[in-house]
């Protein structure tokens, strides 16, 4: 089954989880049991008396003793709202028992609104309903995350399931938790329990993010002493400083309060610590897809290895950097050879630069040559001048060799902060590929990091931007009806 076919299903479970909900809440919703917490050692139910303000909008449809408990339900009768006050007589007279505030709406349902605290019949149903579509979204997002490691379909798609599942374990796990525990009936224990897991996801989140932004400001010092004071080279410092900025806003509110006196409603409080949460979470899976897509071992049976071009030397010989692309090339097209007797051709790409004696692609050539690769088995793409188009000037390439590329099984060859990249690109460019990944120093490493995630924010943004405001409007809808 397609990732398309699971987000389908689980579309369709969520609306379906929602329908059940309202159709359940309407069903029995125009009854209301209220549990008094009055507790009268006997079983025997005493004489009651039920004074209401507005007799025409809820009467007293029974009333019994559950485990020596006062138990009363009421039958919604018309839209409006009522008092209820609630005697009981003991043996010496009538004695106050509960004020209660009642509101029937247009479709009959009763709610409990006493103290603002929001009580109907068929609330567990919905909270029991939250956590299966929970449930739901945990496993789909896991199942199209292992699914896509599994086939080698590393992609912005596979990264925004494992950040939703990072997310969404977080919230199903407390859920689970709280309704264990404790008994959820009300909006405002539900508010709580939101809040509450904001606070925990965001908190538990922290020592990884923590340790994860020095080491991405400490590579960013080593990538600028050795690669020069450029913008991109200065991503890590830039993340490390808006993420303690975040923290100081959320975990340190109370603290920023008492030093500066700045406060925010508890709604915008609420608002930063889930978006910055889910960011957290977004982020974390871009390292885990960005470092599985180093370890996956394409299947032997290529056509063609890709192997994108870098700067070479000034005379012509390849630099460290690009002798590494080339070598794992070889090595992974060696095994193919002697596991399945299939040789793979190799397309070394990349143009000539200004500074440049010959084409990328012709010093990769010359290398291959020297190492006792054949003549026929190379095909230059000597034009390119960026991995977008490598990519795509390769693909032009390969289809002039050797026909629909569709029809043909690609693998490229590149440094390991950069395989990630290559997939997504030639997904760009309408192909699938599978990365090949040669080493380099770690400093590059944790700063592709931060550029895949960035690419997975603008490639995706529509997509963040419609979570966040599902988040912002879960937020809003719980604290205005709480």
């Amino acid at each position: 089954m397609k990732n398309k076919k699971k987000l389908l299903v689980l579309s369709v479970f969520v609306v379906l989880a929602i329908i059940f909900s309202v159709v359940y809440v309407v069903a029995v919703g125009n009854h209301y049991t209220l549990h008094t917490k009055t507790f009268l050692g006997t079983e025997q139910l005493p004489r009651l008396e039920i004074k209401l303000s507005d007799d025409s909008v809820v009467r007293m449809a029974d009333a019994r003793m559950e485990n020596e408990e006062l138990v009363v339900v009421f039958e919604a009768l018309n839209p409006g709202k009522t008092t209820v006050n609630i005697s009981f007589e003991p043996e010496d007279g009538f004695a106050p028992l509960h004020e209660r505030a009642f509101e029937v709406n247009g479709f009959h349902t009763l709610f409990d609104r006493t103290d603002g605290v929001i009580r109907f019949n068929g609330f567990q149903f919905v909270v029991y309903a939250a956590l299966f579509v929970l449930f739901a979204v945990q496993f789909m997002t896991l199942w199209m995350f292992s699914d896509c490691r599994k086939r080698g379909d590393f992609s912005y798609p596979m990264v925004a399931c494992g950040g939703i599942g990072i997310y969404n374990f977080v919230l199903f796990a407390y859920l689970l938790y709280r309704m264990l525990t404790s008994f959820i009936d009300s909006v405002d224990i539900l508010i709580s329990v939101v809040t509450e897991t904001g606070q925990l996801l965001l908190f538990g989140l922290t020592p990884v993010m923590l340790v994860i932004s020095v080491l991405l400001a400490v590579s960013n010092i080593r990538l600028i002493r050795n690669e020069g004071r450029r913008p991109v080279n200065m991503l890590g410092i830039v993340f490390a400083a808006v993420w303690f900025i975040g923290m100081v806003l959320t975990l340190g509110a109370n603290e920023l309060i008492i030093l500066l006196g700045i406060s925010y409603p508890k709604t915008v409080w609420l608002i930063l610590i889930y978006v910055i949460a889910y960011f957290e979470c977004m982020f974390l899976s871009t390292v885990a897809c960005t470092y599985l897509s180093t370890k996956y071992l394409p299947p032997f049976d290529r056509d063609y290895i890709i192997i994108l071009g870098c700067g070479i030397r000034k005379d012509g010989g390849l630099t460290p950097l690009l002798k590494g692309r080339v070598d794992s090339a070889v090595t992974f097209e060696k095994k193919q050879y002697e596991q399945t007797g299939k040789h793979a051709v190799f397309v070394p790409s990349g143009g000539q630069g200004a500074d440049e004696v010959m084409s990328e692609s012709e010093a990769m050539k010359n290398y291959l040559l020297s190492i006792g690769i054949p003549q026929e088995q190379i095909i230059l793409e000597n034009k390119s001048e960026n991995t977008m188009q490598n990519m795509q000037f390769s693909k032009k390439v390969i289809e002039e060799h050797g026909g629909e590329i569709k029809d043909r099984k690609i693998a490229f060859a590149t440094t390991n902060y950069h395989v990630f990249r290559g997939y997504i690109l030639a997904r760009k460019n309408g192909f699938e590929a599978k990365g090949i990944s040669a080493k380099t120093k770690s400093y590059f490493y944790f700063n592709a990091f931060l550029r895949e995630f960035i690419g997975l924010l603008v490639d995706q943004k529509w997509n963040h931007i419609v979570y966040i405001m599902l988040i912002v409007a879960l937020i809003v809808t719980l604290n205005l009806v709480g």
